[in-house]
């Protein structure tokens, strides 16, 4: 009897300090098709969307639909549940300064979200619009997060436009010079052009962090 009570205190004190560990780490709370809808989030244990600090976190995941799943991925991060499955499960991560996205693998396009850590420089684009009727944007293909959009106007019959999810910036058609526009750039597709001739025109595409 002894020995079992020496083995039990052994045992105890080799696995209380991770255990602790784990009931220290900050908690994210991750949802999935709740009540059979296509709705999917990540939110800290306030309720609100994750901005987060790096470091070490529970994640919390509640799946409720076999139609869906919840994939979480972003620097040294990339876990998830199965579609086909309903599951509660508890994940720990180290989250490192980045970008982070997280959707439904079956509806990526329509069920997804992203999320930073820490310190993020924003993307840079230049953009620009020529003398001779010529429009430019690069890249084409951008991540979801903050950017900066750098124009080079330099016509006066025409302007550089820009469209898309919660952004809608634009020179002036007479204006030459340079504008800089400090914006954030969700998934999706974004347009832009010349308001006085519509033939010049692109598109920018932004994702989630692969």
């Amino acid at each position: 009897m002894a020995t079992r009570i020496v083995l039990a205190a052994l045992l105890a004190a080799l696995f209380l300090p991770s255990a602790l560990a784990r009931a220290d780490n900050p908690r994210l709370v991750a949802r999935v098709g709740q009540g059979d809808s296509f709705t999917i989030s990540l939110r800290d244990a306030s309720g609100n969307p994750a901005h987060l600090d790096p470091g070490t976190y529970d994640v919390e995941v509640h799946d409720f639909s076999e139609g869906h799943n919840f994939h979480l991925h972003g620097p040294g991060v990339d876990r998830a549940t199965a579609v086909g499955d309903v599951e509660d499960v508890v994940w720990t991560v180290t989250l490192a300064d980045g970008k982070y996205g997280f959707e439904c693998a079956a509806h990526a396009s329509t069920m997804n979200g992203w999320f930073t850590v820490g310190q993020v420089a924003p993307t840079s684009i230049t953009a620009g619009v020529g003398s001779k009727r010529s429009i430019s944007l690069r890249p084409k293909v951008a991540v979801v997060g903050p950017a900066t959009i750098t124009v080079s106007d330099r016509s006066r019959g025409d302007n550089f436009h820009l469209t898309g999810p919660g952004v809608n910036r634009k020179t002036g058609v007479v204006f030459r010079g340079h504008a800089s526009w400090s914006v954030t750039l969700l998934p999706g597709v974004y347009s832009y052009r010349s308001d006085k001739h519509r033939t010049l025109r692109g598109s920018l595409v932004v994702t989630l962090p692969s």
